[in-house]
């Protein structure tokens, strides 16, 4: 008999709704449609009703967890065997490697469920109630961020834990006030291309940030996997991200760290809902220039001169930010790592309007450099087009509306 374990290692969530969903505890757990000597029956009126139903062993398979959830083994023990990630396994028992996995049954295109691998629990009672903890998603110097999975809605949450220790040891003793200006901020706003936070969990050691999920990842993911985006790849993302800032903008705030890999995108569909995310550095600005900003904030390599030079910088600073970011998905990493600004000779002529809004955004008087509104004003952004397609996707999916700087 399986032994039992308090602490989830796994996860089985239905692609198709007529298989039942499971958070594994125990150390392992047979699958199939016998009633009695299955841990998790495939037996409902709804399943039986289905073609697949027919085809699905009495036990169809084994999962079990190793060494505390570290190791995860599936084993076939079907008639017509089971697909992971689109491969055959028939008879067999096989590591599985990843944080997520694809199980379809008996058939390739019967896809049943989605294996996701749990990491443990969070350690806080209010999100343990709530949330499994899944895989990490990302990590920076004090701070590692988790997929979550709803116990009760089956929703996914970024989970951000911010390590106060820390903190403290590269920010100062003030690093409280530097925490409570990023939830702040954060939660402050509300805009559909910018990452909604939610709740707020103070512990002793650590700060837990809820936070959407962007199962696209990273816009430095997608630079990565494709190389090179095409302009009307690129023109998607950043008419809502320039959307994004325009109305943080308004808001006097300037986010200092406009980079690829806080520009997340909501599916991995090549037109997607992106969202401006992560607001470490982000700071309320004042109208009067004997006020401006002068300390280095945000990444060097996508830094206005105004902010590394430590000359007073505002909102503009993000502008260049802008260009820098979308000059890097439009020539690929390899390019602007090595080239930097002057990668904007690698963009051809003949993408005149392409080149025109990277030139504008990269103008290093700051006075002369427009801001976010008249951005938007120039041809590259005139696309009505492309903003329908985007003002359709970013409804669906938001239920909210977006509003371009300029009167249309």
């Amino acid at each position: 008999m399986a032994s039992l374990s308090c602490t989830p290692w796994g996860y089985l969530e239905p692609i198709n709704n007529i298989y039942p969903r499971a958070i594994l505890t125990k150390s392992s757990y047979i699958i199939g449609r016998h009633p009695n000597e299955c841990d998790i029956v495939l037996d409902s009126k709804e399943l039986r009703q289905h073609e697949y139903f027919i085809h699905l062993s009495s036990k169809h398979f084994i999962i079990e967890s190793i060494d505390n959830g570290r190791s995860i083994f599936f084993r076939d023990v079907s008639r017509n065997g089971c697909y992971i990630d689109g491969e055959l396994i028939h008879h067999t028992k096989v590591l599985l490697q990843n944080s997520e996995h694809i199980i379809s049954l008996a058939l390739k295109e019967n896809r049943a469920y989605r294996f996701i691998h749990l990491s443990g629990l969070f350690g806080v009672s209010n999100l343990d109630e709530r949330y499994l903890k899944a895989n990490l998603l990302g990590s920076g110097s004090f701070a590692n961020v988790y997929r979550a999975i709803s116990h009760v809605t089956h929703t996914r949450r970024a989970i951000k834990i911010i390590n106060k220790d820390q903190c403290e040891k590269q920010i100062g003793p003030g690093f409280s006030k530097y925490l409570y200006r990023e939830v702040s901020i954060h939660g402050s706003v509300d805009h559909p291309c910018i990452l909604r936070r939610f709740d707020v969990y103070h512990e002793k050691s650590d700060l837990f940030v809820e936070m959407e999920y962007a199962a696209g990842g990273s816009l430095l993911d997608r630079i990565h996997k494709t190389y090179i985006m095409d302009e009307d790849e690129c023109k998607f993302i950043f008419y809502q991200i320039g959307c994004a800032l325009a109305y943080l903008h308004r808001l006097k705030i300037v986010h200092r760290d406009i980079k690829p890999a806080n520009v997340l995108l909501m599916s991995n569909e090549r037109e997607t809902v992106a969202k401006l995310s992560d607001f470490g550095v982000a700071k309320y600005v004042y109208a009067s220039s004997r006020y401006l900003n002068t300390t280095i904030a945000g990444t060097q390599q996508f830094m206005a001169p105004e902010v590394q030079f430590q000359t007073g910088h505002s909102t503009n600073a993000d502008v260049w930010s802008f260009g820098m970011t979308l000059l890097n998905a439009y020539v690929g990493d390899t390019v602007f790592r090595l080239r930097g600004i002057r990668a904007l000779n690698s963009v051809s002529h003949a993408k005149k309007d392409l080149k025109e809004i990277i030139t504008k955004t990269l103008e290093k008087n700051t006075y002369a450099r427009p801001d976010m509104n008249q951005l938007f004003r120039y041809s590259w952004f005139r696309d009505s087009a492309c903003f329908e397609r985007i003002q359709k996707l970013v409804h669906v999916q938001t239920g909210k509306f977006l509003n371009l700087p300029y009167e249309r």
